[in-house]
């Protein structure tokens, strides 16, 4: 007896084979027939006409708060993920000490932007230890399962406390302390070390992060650890976004010098600054090499669009940091910014205004020429036609007083989106052959992070409508090349073999997708997260079912209340590591 019979499906089953109608079988949360199947079933659907497809693994959220409240986990749940990987970035909530709780809310809010006051309202913390933070993930149900990074910011603040800023490096003591922990973490189940390089990611108080301050002994001793485990080193390294172009090279010596002495894995976020837009190839050529060596996979972790801000006096906007805005925000409750905000001489003033040298607000006055409006379709890769400086000129303004007077009516539901990387050219273009290269990855869709500034948890339904069926400014890429990205791959990276393709003994973590009318809403600003904060969800329809571990999460486009999922332990093959260790 079959749980489940899907009947006459377009199967894409995550290989990258061409799709083929098949019905697919289910019984005891694994895949059990692929083909032409009958006999008796607890339930069957007919799925003629749609795509059958893996579910989809997402290896870079940022969900550690929330993954401890919400067991839904939007945006990612609405778009098929059935798989996700917290810890990303060097920051996260254990192990802590208790009193530094705050400081590790600090360092989330400003890296990630997840708003402080609902992390103190939502986080229990009732745990220490980093295996203990792993017991209480794995404690909840929830709509998907999660598997987590061990990050470098808390462990290293956890080790060297009030040291942590001082500029003084680890000694030998803490250095061998700290790889301890990590060992201990691997054990636990941890998928590896995320640290952060780049000097752009600071505290909410604009301090460094502290693994900013980690050397190469350091960083060396960690993957060290983590290798012994099979696992990961993920990092964002230093000129990430084009703020130091000699940074990335001078990462990819000391990475090399990692992954000769330790033989770990390495994940590297890799963007196309509009600042600096080619030296990404440096990062891949370097990767190709230490993966044709064949000891290390080292692979970049890339996003199927651009990454900017989308504008909203709510959240992220050019003005957020000058005075008069400032004293709008800190004396009015939010209902009454726009109304106060639309008065002639409040505009003028803050338009007059300038921005302290260094802060966000003067990066994003950097980018006018890449400012699109989306239109009420949200379409990702808008042309110059819609660019703000021409729309601008056409209505006789400035670009700050156009994007000012359309935040006013659009802040709610956000359509202007300033392109800060990804987006050389005006268009996508450039970033078909990074998404494409062997040595790249999908991992940046940052779901969960970035709550008022982007909806990029829906990167998956975005990687199927573009680039997969709607793509209009150039070539698209092939449906079953887009599957196989958003599952095997994500999940292979990472050493997961137990889901990413449709394929008999693998786990049920599968979608039936509408593919014809799969569609993406407009971003939108809901006031969900605890104490009432804000964060842009976008609508996403086309999901027939979502199924995780033979069990269905998610039908027409509604959450069937059901929560599988459960914490994923990475566990390294014995033989491997009793060769090692």
């Amino acid at each position: 007896m079959l749980d489940l019979l899907i009947k006459g499906g377009d199967v894409v089953d995550g290989t990258g084979r061409p799709r083929f109608t098949a019905d697919i079988g289910v019984a005891d949360g694994r895949i059990v027939g692929v083909g032409d199947l009958s006999g008796p079933a607890r339930r069957t659907i007919d799925a003629t006409g749609m795509l059958v497809t893996p579910g989809w693994v997402d290896i870079h959220t940022h969900y550690d708060g929330q993954a401890t409240w919400d067991m839904l986990l939007d945006p990612s749940f609405s778009s098929g993920v059935t798989t996700a990987i917290l810890g990303n970035c060097g920051v996260g909530f254990a192990p802590v000490a208790r009193g530094d709780e705050g400081r590790l809310i600090d360092l989330m809010d400003g890296v990630e932007e997840i708003p402080g006051g609902a992390l103190h309202a939502g986080l229990e913390w009732n745990w220490s230890t980093f295996p203990e933070y792993l017991d209480v993930l794995d404690s909840k149900p929830r709509s998907f399962d999660v598997g987590c990074y061990l990050p470098h910011g808390p462990l290293r603040l956890f080790v060297l406390g009030d040291k942590v800023g001082s500029g003084r490096k680890a000694d030998a003591d803490e250095i061998e302390r700290m790889a301890g922990l990590v060992d201990e973490a691997m054990r636990a189940g941890a998928f590896g070390v995320s640290s952060s390089r780049t000097s752009v990611h600071r505290t909410v108080h604009g301090d460094m992060t502290p693994d900013f301050e980690a050397d190469r002994e350091e960083l060396v001793a960690l993957a060290r650890a983590v290798a012994q485990r099979r696992g990961v080193m993920e990092f964002a390294p230093a000129g990430v976004v084009g703020e130091d172009p000699h940074g990335i090279r001078s990462e990819m010596a000391m990475f090399d010098d990692i992954v000769t002495e330790t033989g770990v894995d390495v994940h590297m976020l890799l963007l196309q600054p509009n600042l600096d837009p080619d030296y990404w190839q440096e990062q891949l050529a370097w990767a190709t090499r230490i993966n044709a060596a064949g000891r290390s996979r080292v692979f970049g972790q890339v996003s199927g669009r651009s990454i900017g801000a989308l504008l909203s006096f709510y959240g992220t906007h050019p003005f957020m940091e000058r005075p008069t805005f400032r004293e709008v925000k800190a004396s009015l409750p939010r209902d009454q910014w726009l109304t106060t905000l639309a008065d002639p001489q409040m505009k003028t003033r803050i338009l007059t205004e300038t921005d302290r040298e260094g802060t966000f607000g003067a990066f994003l006055n950097q980018h006018w020429g890449s400012c699109f409006d989306l239109g009420e379709t949200a379409d990702y890769e808008p042309d110059d036609s819609v660019n703000v400086v021409g729309l601008a000129a056409a209505a006789g303004t400035t670009p700050q007083s156009f994007v000012y007077d359309m935040m006013l009516q659009t802040s709610r539901h956000p359509r202007l989106l300033l392109a800060i990387n990804n987006y050389v050219g005006g268009a996508l273009e450039k970033l078909k052959p990074m998404i494409e290269h062997p040595a790249t990855v999908l991992g940046a869709s940052d779901a969960g992070a970035h709550v008022m500034t982007i909806c990029d948890g829906s990167m998956n339904s975005f990687m199927l409508t573009h680039w997969a069926r709607d793509r209009s400014r150039g070539p698209g890429i092939p449906l079953e090349q887009v599957v196989r990205m958003m599952s095997h791959d994500t999940a292979r990276s990472i050493g997961i073999i137990d889901r990413g393709t449709l394929e008999p003994g693998m786990r049920a973590d599968l979608n039936v997708i509408d593919f014809d009318n799969l569609a993406l809403g407009k971003p939108t600003i809901v006031d969900d997260l605890p104490q009432g904060a804000s964060r842009l969800l976008q609508d996403v329809r086309g999901y027939r079912l979502t199924m995780v571990n033979g069990t269905i999460t998610r039908e027409n486009d509604k959450a069937t209340g059901d929560l599988p999922g459960r914490l994923l332990r990475h566990r390294a093959p014995i033989a491997e590591v009793e060769m090692q260790v």
